[in-house]
């Protein structure tokens, strides 16, 4: 009988349990339940975009304070379907909003950002009062606090994946919000929720916190809206896989870095993404972070090691979305002989680095 047994039917010791919870206390030496391991997982683009068309049939968008003030998918990992959860820290989902339609103004405690999957390029977001407008393969940021609503001018849906460091900001108990108001409460132009005025034109942010930029402009660099463009990201892609510019563990690699800081993305959520060339292996490497990934164009495996299940392959396609856990030894192979793979992703890297507790190993 081990020493843990042996206390455990030692009638004072159990005398000592119940007497300690009565008080609200706990031994150190008590059985606690762990979290379940999250899982390696791959959601299908076929599956998401059919339940994202049909909840465009069946959800109405609400106001901004409404639960429906916002119709989005979530990737859920089968880990933790209570909590309705991507990972324990980030949330990504896909969003859909039809020709006409307005997502109304509201700001929260959670940081988030917008990776553009379809779009004719008219559609646009407003945060704080600058036009972003929307293009395939755009990343859009809309730091915590930061006022935003989506507008569909157009004649076409649009859809984009959401990623929101929500349950982060959930778990340390500093999630709020509010909805956006204009007008005199007293008269008929008053309103909740709708829109802002837009005040700068698509481009304005990246024209000031360019390399060229106003002296003393006021502003805390680490919350930055920002709208990073596809053609720009794609061209920075090409360039480095014509030099030869890889990473034995990522293929073509780039950082979406802060403008003004060069730092992550956001301080909770850092973005890359990255190109695998035609028959491309990478070597294993792991880290700390959860990373979640949005197969951008292209077909692949990823293969994990998954401890004593084995390893694990996940397969791959164009605007498939994948995970891997923290801590998961994990290479990728692009499939195809003739075409470059293209993958964007998110994780909370800068948060664990921010408490030194992030770590990488590479094979």
């Amino acid at each position: 009988m081990s020493e843990a047994e042996a206390r455990s039917e030692d009638p004072r010791v159990e005398a000592l349990h119940r007497r300690m919870a009565g008080y609200s206390l706990g031994g150190h030496w008590q059985h606690r339940e762990q979290a379940a391991p999250l899982v390696p997982f791959v959601w299908t683009w076929d599956s998401i975009y059919e339940c994202l068309m049909e909840s465009g049939e069946v959800i109405t968008l609400g106001h901004a304070g409404d639960a429906a003030n916002r119709r989005t998918v979530q990737l859920v990992n089968p880990a933790i379907t209570a909590q309705k959860s991507t990972t324990r820290t980030l949330q990504m989902s896909i969003q859909l909003v039809k020709p006409g339609e307005l997502a109304e103004c509201h700001r929260h405690s959670a940081a988030a950002l917008r990776f553009i999957v379809e779009s004719d390029g008219k559609s646009y977001t407003n945060v704080d009062g600058e036009q972003m407008l929307m293009e395939p393969g755009d990343l859009v940021l809309t730091p915590n606090w930061t006022w935003h609503d989506h507008h569909n001018p157009s004649e076409t849906n649009v859809v984009w994946l959401d990623v929101l460091d929500v349950h982060l900001a959930k778990y340390l108990d500093a999630m709020y919000g509010e909805t956006y108001s204009q007008g005199d409460a007293e008269n008929a132009n008053y309103f909740e929720g709708a829109s802002q005025t837009v005040v700068h034109p698509d481009g304005y942010c990246r024209q000031r916190f360019g390399v060229a930029r106003p002296p003393r402009d006021q502003v805390d660099a680490r919350f930055v809206p920002y709208n990073y463009k596809w053609r720009d990201t794609l061209a920075t892609l090409k360039a480095l896989a014509e030099a030869g510019v890889a990473d034995p563990h990522d293929g073509i690699l780039l950082d979406y870095k802060n403008p003004l800081t060069g730092g992550p993305t956001m301080p909770t959520i850092n973005c890359r993404v990255q190109m695998l060339r035609p028959g491309e292996e990478t070597r294993p490497h792991s880290h700390t972070s959860s990373t979640i990934y949005h197969v951008v164009e292209g077909e692949g495996l990823t293969s994990i090691a998954a401890g004593k299940g084995g390893n694990k392959e996940l397969a791959w396609g164009t605007r498939d979305c994948f995970f891997v856990p923290s801590k998961s030894w994990h290479s990728f192979k692009n499939t195809s002989q003739t075409d470059a793979a293209l993958l964007f992703s998110v994780s909370d890297r800068p948060v664990l680095e921010s408490l030194g507790l992030y770590r990488e190993e590479g094979a």
